[in-house]
């Protein structure tokens, strides 16, 4: 593979385990960078939400005038959200109710597996070849609701724990933790499929002008 054919996908790098899915990001075949910056937006092609604590990553995003430009990014590029990611990307957020990016049509209540102490390890079948999936529960969310367009990859429960609307991605657990990289893998397609998308389109602007 070419450094024409990587896309380079941030990770925003507020908190949580950001490292651990630029590690997975570049095994899956991209070029990472960590996003501190809403400047950084302009040089990505897609971009990572990791797991924290969603309410520590909304007052750091508002903090540093970030939010409108993540949602406007988002709006726009592929995303991928991971656990806290996952609500801040949803149309509705539960348990209790806060602000969101409302990128996903999705529902998803906050803490729904308890504490972290009843964090666990599942494996279930996916939509995604090669087998079931292993899937790292800490703290997760649950997501309650999806609207006609989103995709359920994974479940857990009978909830969906993996779903996809065009772009957008969500996962209620932590994929980064897992020695398994199909999840990134298939973002990675997005985010390539994406990119080449817009520069067709590019192109097609300039040989009209």
């Amino acid at each position: 593979m070419t450094k024409l054919d990587t896309p380079r996908i941030g990770v925003l790098a507020i908190q949580g385990d950001y490292a651990a899915h630029a590690t997975a990001l570049a095994e899956a075949g991209a070029e990472p960078c960590e996003v501190r910056k809403p400047e950084q937006l302009a040089e990505l092609d897609g971009l990572v939400l990791p797991g924290g604590e969603s309410t520590t990553m909304l007052k750091f995003l508002d903090k540093h005038h970030f939010f409108l430009a993540l949602k406007e990014f988002c709006g726009r590029r592929p995303v991928f959200g991971t656990c806290a990611g996952s609500i801040l990307l949803a149309r509705e957020v539960r348990n209790p109710a806060q602000r969101s990016l409302g990128i996903l049509d999705a529902v998803v209540e906050r803490n729904a597996y308890g504490r972290q102490i009843d964090s666990s390890i599942l494996t279930a079948e996916t939509l995604l070849p090669g087998g079931p999936l292993e899937m790292v529960f800490i703290r997760a969310p649950r997501i309650a609701e999806t609207g006609a367009d989103v995709e359920v990859m994974a479940r857990r429960d009978s909830f969906p724990t993996l779903v996809r609307q065009g772009s957008v991605m969500a996962a209620t657990f932590h994929p980064e933790l897992s020695a398994d990289r199909r999840v990134h893998r298939f973002f990675v397609e997005i985010v390539r499929a994406s990119r080449a998308q817009s520069k067709a389109a590019q192109a097609g602007a300039t040989i009209s002008i």
